[in-house]
C-alpha cells in the first residue's frame, strides 16, 4: 500500500474524471495513458457510475493492463464495498469519516479522505493515515490554505482538488505547496480528440 501511495505522489497530476457515456471514459483515459499518468480515479457520481467503473476495468485490461484505476466520491462504506469488489485498486473521498477510516484499515485499502478544515486534517493523521485531499481547493481559499495547514501537519501530504483551472501556472502554484493535483472534468472537454487531448496532457506535464 505505501508502494501505491507513493507512486500517486510521484505522478503529481491526477485525473479525476466520469461521464454517463463509456466512449467519452474510454477516450478520456486513453489520453491519460498515452499521456504518462498512469494513475486515475474515476469518480461515482452517475447512476451508471459502477457499470461503466466496471467497463473501465475491463478496458484496461484489453488495452492498457498497466494502468490503475481508483474510485472516487466513496462517501459510505456501502459504496467502498461496491466499487472494492469491483476492483478499485484506491479509494477517494469528498468527506472524512470514522466509519471509512475503520473500514479501510481492515480491508488494507488506500484511502484518500477528503478535508477541508484542520481538525479533519488532524483526525486523518490521528488515525494514521499520510494523505489527505483538500477539497473544494479554490473554494477554501487556494494555495495559501494549504500552506497555512502545512505548518501544524508537516508530515501531511496534501492532494488538491475542486475548482482548479487546468492552466500550468495555477497548477504550480498548487504544487508549490502540495505533493499533487486532481484536474477534474472541466479539463477533459467532450469537442476534442483523443489524439489532441493527448498533446494537451503531454504539454501540461512539461509544463510542471
Amino acid at each position: 500500500m505505501q508502494q501505491l501511495l507513493n507512486n500517486i505522489l510521484n505522478q503529481r497530476l491526477i485525473p479525476v474524471y466520469s461521464h454517463a457515456e463509456s466512449g467519452m471514459n474510454k477516450k478520456v483515459l486513453a489520453a491519460c495513458f498515452n499521456a504518462g499518468l498512469n494513475y486515475f480515479e474515476f469518480t461515482n457520481r452517475h447512476t451508471n457510475a459502477l457499470e461503466e467503473f466496471s467497463e473501465l476495468k475491463n478496458y484496461c485490461a484489453r488495452e492498457f493492463p498497466e494502468m490503475i484505476l481508483g474510485a472516487g466520491t466513496i462517501k459510505n462504506i456501502t459504496d467502498a464495498e461496491m466499487f472494492i469488489s469491483a476492483g478499485a485498486a484506491f479509494l477517494v473521498s469528498p468527506l472524512i469519516s470514522s466509519e471509512l477510516i475503520d473500514f479501510t484499515k481492515k480491508k488494507n485499502i488506500l484511502w484518500i479522505p477528503g478535508c477541508s478544515t484542520s481538525t479533519e486534517v488532524g483526525l486523518a493523521e490521528n488515525n494514521g493515515l499520510k494523505l489527505v485531499k483538500i477539497f473544494p481547493a479554490k473554494q477554501l481559499g487556494g494555495p495559501g490554505f494549504i500552506e497555512a495547514l502545512k505548518g501544524p501537519f508537516p508530515g501531511m501530504e496534501f492532494l488538491a482538488t475542486g475548482g482548479i483551472p487546468g492552466d500550468h501556472k495555477t497548477i504550480n502554484d498548487y504544487l508549490s505547496v502540495c505533493t499533487a493535483v486532481g484536474i477534474g472534468n472541466s479539463f477533459f472537454s467532450e469537442n476534442i480528440s483523443e489524439n489532441e487531448l493527448t498533446q494537451k496532457l503531454k504539454k501540461l506535464i512539461s509544463d510542471i
